[in-house]
């Protein structure tokens, strides 16, 4: 049970941790590896079907969307 609570730290340290971040490149890793612990905790919850979609789709999938975003979008500075 102590398990599920470090997990439930963790993922509110990492959501805050990805909303405080400048740079959206370390925002989506970061958001990335919030997944991860979340698929951890599904499966700690005896959740292995959320787990598993939790850690394909949350852990790798859209971090890599975001990421080819980021690099798609061109930035424009003011003169």
């Amino acid at each position: 049970m102590i398990l599920v609570y470090v997990l439930m730290i963790a993922l509110c340290i990492g959501a805050v941790a990805a909303l405080l971040q400048k740079d959206l490149m370390r925002a989506a890793i970061i958001s990335g590896i919030e997944s991860v612990v979340l698929a951890v905790l599904f499966h700690a919850l005896l959740a292995p079907d959320l787990a598993l979609t939790q850690a394909i789709v949350g852990a790798i999938l859209l971090p890599a969307i975001f990421i080819v975003v980021i690099f798609k979008t061109r930035r424009f500075e003011e003169e």
